[in-house]
């Protein structure tokens, strides 16, 4: 048989579900193998459940995704801060045996943090308020409170301000003639 034919012909039948098919080709390759009967598809699983069930499935699948960004975002700006504190090993030995105390390295530090960090927050926020209306449409009856919003920030910024600690440290307790060797 011409392969265009058998083409016409399949798309002539009407469409096998996925679970048949895959059933058919299992029984193909191993006839023996037994396919018990309550075998449904991921889609035909969701349609299923009762509308609460599906609003708690979405709801749920937003807070994952947004504690892992939450959790990627802490990690990057600590990878961030690290390596710019490395880069800065030298200036804050200079800045230390210049006089400089402890506590001015760790706000030059948590100043630059800041500011990398008021600059993702702010775009964060353009962004958010842009998309809202598409997030609005699939979670519905979703909270717009500005306060919602300014508490979420504010949470993103003490999560991402914490990692800033331990390279802040490290700079703050740099001994100048060993920053002053490299």
């Amino acid at each position: 048989m011409d392969v265009s034919v058998l083409i016409l012909v399949r798309a002539a039948l009407p469409p096998l579900p996925l679970l048949q098919t895959v059933g058919k080709r299992i029984n193909s390759m191993d006839p023996e193998q037994p396919l018990h009967g309550n075998i449904r598809d991921l889609e035909q699983w969701i349609t299923d459940q009762p509308d609460y069930q599906r609003e708690r499935l979405i709801s749920f699948l937003f807070g994952a995704f947004a504690a892992l960004g939450l959790a990627l975002a802490a990690v990057g700006l600590y990878s961030v801060v690290s390596y710019t504190v490395a880069q800065r090993t030298g200036e804050f030995g200079i800045r230390m045996a210049l006089g400089a105390q402890r506590s001015h390295v760790l706000a030059i530090v948590y100043r630059s943090a800041a500011i990398s960090l008021g600059s993702g927050i702010g775009a964060g926020l353009i962004l958010a308020l842009a998309l809202i209306k598409i997030l609005a449409h699939w979670a519905e009856g979703s909270s717009q409170d500005p306060l919602v919003l300014l508490g979420l920030t504010l949470l993103l910024g003490l999560v991402a301000i914490a990692p800033c600690g331990i390279p802040g440290r490290r700079a703050a307790h740099v001994d100048p003639v060993v920053a002053l060797r490299d």
